[in-house]
């Protein structure tokens, strides 16, 4: 090994002096942040020197931990005395050697308006200029950018066109630069990209994002259409799922660019194959595209996505990261107001000490740990943002009501907060209790609220508008959260303890480079329960297995046994019927996609007996298949014996599946079972065909699968056409509140802190519905109907396929929650339903170009909250408040 370049920073970063001054400057840190009276650490300013002088030292290792260990000494110094230009300069010089000039906006009096204000000395001069150069980059459209070296060396990656796999902390910056490069190529020449979230959850924000970047220079469509011209860009911002339509219009203008995000979702149990298989499509339709992975904190990214895929991609993994943090354990004592803490630093060292507390606060955190986290943040500085983790929805609720109220917020943004209250009110329901935690200056953050409020919660938030916010696991699924302060006192998703990768994963939202150096993680723990430290020093590494994978190794005699068996012997079967999605998706690849079976099994590497016995099995359903393997093909997840039973039930007569009549027809007084199907109404042919569907697939029982409030198979599809039929949430809640009232007996599932009967039955309503409207309606029964839509066309001539068009659409209705055309044109879009809706009402029935109108259309007929969404959006122009 070269000594002078690797061997010498090495021995620096453990030198005594060193590992002594940087363990100060890290307990000085924490101490400064608690708002009692502390001790003091004070550190000589020549043991500083010397301590600086080594850091620049460490700064010149390629070691990405060395730089790390570095760039937060620089900060630590600085922060140590914020106004000692001294230690201004040092930290910079430090900075700018470990390759971390985009967090140096934090150091004042030394870089402005494109100069720096004070000679350093020839030499440094030269040097800094140099490194400040080659992080420079002019972004088109954009200006100019300062990047980290990382992302430095990920533009140069992504731009050769390469296929990359990307495995990097949260605060790396990945993701800004992958959307500056899909914004740079769909700029540049008309083009078409592909960007998969994880989930609904992050397709306003991430198509938002790319609207206000692209404006008119490409369409954003979050929902499949077809590419009606090939003079402007399109980028698609769709789930796995919504991928699926995507993939089978052989039309489409194949993408230069393929994005996945949060790769590691392929191990995620039940969707990990839709994951898997939307991968495995977008590769065998569109193999000359450039691919690009991404995930964090993932140990060889490479090996499992070549396996899967076949692709040869570049690796591009890194622990850097622009933001150090100050983790730390805090233990509560029995009987005292003291707590013990041990901060965790990067030397390896823990730092134990004791501090002092408002009040005592172990038994709180035993019992009444939303209490136990209000009473703890009053022990914090308040002038930063703070997200507090929860292990579920009713907790988070019932946690952000103890929280202490804000006192920050000015005249303006108290207004955006009445705003988002009306809205509501409206929307959901005046005792709703995310009203009540709002009107303290606090909200919480979780997969039930409806996506305006969502949104609006992470505008208010980023603008630190709301400085404390409770979230579920919603922050483990790639929703930009980034916070100063991270609590967690119990690190569970609902009742399975946190893996050792989602902890990390959780951990890595506490610091944000827009406004800070560094984050903070608290984790709340009482004696002799102590996990803080166990969580906070487990360097466990993750690898990628694909969740088809692991149930191939794990349940490989299971999956034999049960290979052929029908549905109803499956889900009865004691270790079978957890295992039924993935019979059913071996069974379709089995029949459909041998190439795509084989690499399955390949990469899962189960015995070749078992492999043989296996495919003998499945080798007895094509036989029993009908249905042509093209129609197969397009819904992988729905078991094909099932599949086949509905084909053969619409060949024999399709036109007895169509609607035939309007929505907004009336429902016949005569009985149904008295009246032929084409003369039922609407709403009366969608129930008829939900409920042979049903007999077929059994969607009640999948839809009552887990806990809950039993919902009916009639009642759901009532539910569904209400929900198409433009219904708010509101209407919905304002049912289930009548049911309940109606059932006085019923005991409470909620744990909310409010004591009032009313607040508690309207969190359960507001709770139950948007479950239901989630997962059951949108999800569940547009994966029905959308096989139900694919099975039926194939039955009908091609020349009666445009007469059958708008009725075959039923589940882009359904899972949009519209049958209005210009309402699902909207929203596909990327603008929200309720904003949809309201637009409706405005956008005449002729418009040929709906963005074109949007753009002039204005926005001052819409509410305060409504018009900045749209104006956020891109889609509409600013326009002054009228009178109307």
């Amino acid at each position: 090994m070269n000594r002078d370049s690797e061997t010498l920073p090495l021995e620096a970063s453990r030198d005594e002096e060193f590992v002594e001054i940087y363990d100060n400057l890290l307990k000085h840190l924490f101490l400064s942040k608690q708002a009692g009276t502390q001790e003091e650490v004070t550190i000589s300013p020549q043991k500083l020197q010397h301590a600086t002088w080594l850091a620049s030292i460490i700064s010149l290792s390629k070691s990405e931990p060395l730089k790390n260990l570095a760039n937060s000494f620089g900060a630590l110094l600085h922060l140590y005395s914020p106004s000692n230009s001294a230690y201004q300069r040092a930290c910079y010089i430090i900075q700018s050697r470990s390759g971390n000039l985009l967090s140096s906006r934090h150091i004042p009096n030394i870089f402005e308006n494109g100069q720096y204000l004070n000679s350093f000395g020839a030499l440094l001069d030269l040097e800094l200029g140099a490194t400040r150069g080659r992080l420079t980059h002019k972004l088109e459209g954009a200006g100019e950018f300062v990047f980290t070296d990382y992302q430095a060396r990920l533009w140069s990656g992504i731009r050769s066109g390469s296929n990359v796999a990307i495995s990097a902390p949260t605060s790396a910056g990945k993701s800004f630069i992958i959307r500056r490069y899909i914004v740079e190529k769909l700029r540049t020449k008309p083009e078409t990209a592909i960007f998969v979230v994880p989930t609904k959850a992050l397709i306003n924000q991430v198509s938002m994002d790319f609207k206000s970047d692209l404006k008119d220079n490409a369409h954003v469509y979050t929902t499949y259409r077809p590419q009606e011209e090939n003079d402007k860009s399109i980028i698609y911002v769709l789930t796995p799922e919504r991928c699926n339509k995507l993939l089978q219009d052989k039309t489409t203008r194949p993408p230069s660019i393929i994005f996945i995000d949060e790769v590691h979702n392929l191990e995620a149990e039940g969707r990990g194959m839709v994951f898997e298989n939307c991968l495995y499509g977008l590769v065998a339709r569109f193999p000359n595209s450039q691919f690009i992975f991404a995930g964090p904190f993932i140990e060889d990214i490479v090996t499992p996505l070549k396996e899967l895929s076949g692709l040869d991609l570049i690796d591009e993994t890194t622990v850097a990261t622009p933001v150090f943090q100050v983790r730390a354990a805090i233990t509560f004592l029995p009987r005292t107001s003291k707590a013990e803490y041990r901060i965790f630093s990067q030397t390896g060292n823990i730092i134990s000490g004791t501090t002092v507390l408002n009040k005592k606060l172990y038994s709180k955190a035993k019992g009444k740990k939303g209490e136990a986290i209000s009473t703890f943040l009053q022990n914090l500085k308040q002038d930063e943002s703070c997200i507090i983790f929860a292990p579920r929805k009713s907790t988070a609720e019932s946690w952000a009501l103890e929280l202490p109220p804000s006192s920050k917020a000015s005249i303006e943004q108290t207004e955006a907060i009445g705003e988002l209250i009306d809205f509501l009110a409206e929307e959901i329901h005046p005792d709703y209790s995310l009203i009540r935690t709002l009107r303290n200056g606090v909200a919480f953050h979780h997969a039930g609220l409806p996506d305006i409020a969502r949104i609006e919660i992470e505008e208010l938030y980023s603008q630190e508008v709301i400085t404390n916010l409770v979230c579920t696991s919603t922050l483990l699924q790639g929703v930009n959260l980034p916070a100063d302060k991270l609590i967690v006192i119990n690190p569970k998703n609902d009742t399975t303890p946190l893996t050792p990768f989602e902890f990390k994963n959780l951990i890595g939202r506490a610091g944000r480079i827009s406004t800070n150096l560094y984050g903070e993680v608290y984790c709340l723990e009482v004696k002799d329960e102590e996990w803080g430290e166990e969580k906070l020093t487990n360097e466990e590494k993750t690898k990628i297995k694909p969740n088809t994978t692991s149930i191939l190794q794990e349940h490989t005699d299971t999956l034999i046994r049960l290979a052929t068996a029908t549905r109803g012997e499956i889900v009865e079967d004691l270790e079978g019927s957890k295992l039924y999605t993935t019979i059913c998706y071996l069974r379709h690849l089995f029949v459909s996609d041998q190439k795509h079976f084989d690499r399955l099994l390949d990469t899962s590497r189960i015995n070749p007996q078992h492999r043989t016995l296996l495919e003998e099995q499945l080798s007895g359903i094509k036989d029993q298949l009908s249905i042509p393997l093209e129609l197969l093909r397009q819904n992988p997840y729905v078991d094909p014996l099932l599949q086949n039973q509905l084909y053969l039930q619409i060949q024999a007569d399709p036109y007895a599946w169509i609607p035939t009549s309007f929505p907004n027809s009336r429902r016949s007084t005569t009985p149904t079972e008295e009246i032929d199907f084409e003369d039922l109404s609407f709403y009366e042919q969608f129930d008829d065909i939900a409920r042979r569907l049903d007999s077929i697939f059994h969607i009640e029982a999948e839809v009552n699968s887990k806990w809950g409030d039993y919902i009916g198979i009639r009642p759901l599809i009532y539910d569904a056409f209400q929900w198409m039929s433009g219904k708010p949430h509101r209407y919905f809640i304002d049912k289930y509140l009548v049911r309940l009232n109606a059932n006085t007996d019923e005991p409470e599932k909620d744990d909310s802190s409010d004591g009032s009967p009313k607040t508690r039955s309207v969190d359960r309503a507001a709770s139950h519905v948007t479950k239901n409207i989630s997962s059951n309606i949108t999800f569940k029964l547009v994966k029905y109907f959308s096989l139900w839509s694919d099975i039926t066309k194939a039955c009908l001539p091609e020349s009666e396929h445009e007469q059958h068009a708008y009725a075959l659409s039923l589940p882009s209705m359904i899972e949009l929650g519209s049958y209005d055309p210009r309402v699902l044109e909207l929203m596909s879009l990327g603008i929200n339903r309720s904003i949809a809706l309201k637009l409706r009402k405005d956008l005449p029935t002729n418009v040929e170009n709906v963005e074109a109108w949007l753009q002039k259309y204005n926005t001052a007929r819409l509410s305060p909250l409504l018009r900045r969404y749209l104006e956020r959006s891109g889609l509409t122009k600013r326009h002054e408040l009228q009178a109307y």
